[in-house]
């Protein structure tokens, strides 16, 4: 525990955490900039006696961490929406509109109670509608599902799960 020696002395811990909190503008994760500063830093302090009055040398340390820590583990690029810009024939831009995801709950509102409307409160078809919506498509794999969950025979489930398709497939066509 040598970086017990680091944590002595109070203004040098506060140094290093102050560039620590100014290193998050371009390091994702501090804490390896901190171990690896902590440990290098006790490593000298420990090496000679006198060290620890060097103080510039003990903040030229911490500066090495910090230089290292920008090469080495820099976030990952990020691109501006600008630069996404496409332009029509004019010539003039075109914004570039990210999809956003809680406006689209209308219709997941509607897929939730449509697969209420086609279960009709059904376990075995709640599960069907389940495996659906998390793109299952594999009507054997989907009957083995329902013959652990529900029990009796994946074949007969396999059959349940066809007709209710096809039962499904018209209630939607009428509905629309």
């Amino acid at each position: 525990m040598i970086e017990k020696v680091v944590y002595e002395m109070e203004w040098l811990i506060e140094r290093i955490y102050w560039e620590s909190d100014k290193l998050l503008s371009y390091v994702s994760n501090t804490e390896r900039f901190e171990s690896r500063c902590i440990n290098g830093l006790a490593e000298y302090l420990t090496a000679g006696e006198g060290n620890y009055k060097n103080k510039k040398q003990l903040i030229r340390i911490i500066n090495r961490y910090v230089k290292e820590a920008k090469e080495k583990y820099r976030k990952e690029e990020a691109e501006l929406f600008t630069t996404l810009l496409k332009h029509d024939e004019d010539g003039e831009g075109l914004e570039f509109e990210p999809t956003d995801v809680l406006a689209d709950v209308e219709a997941e509102i509607i897929a939730k109670e449509t697969a209420a409307l086609l279960a009709q409160g059904d376990r075995r078809k709640k599960l069907v509608i389940g495996s659906w919506k998390l793109g299952k498509g594999n009507n054997s794999e989907i009957s083995r599902l329902l013959a652990q969950s529900v029990g009796g025979n994946s074949e007969s489930h396999r059959k349940f799960i066809q007709r209710f398709r096809t039962e499904c497939r018209e209630m939607l066509a009428d509905a629309i």
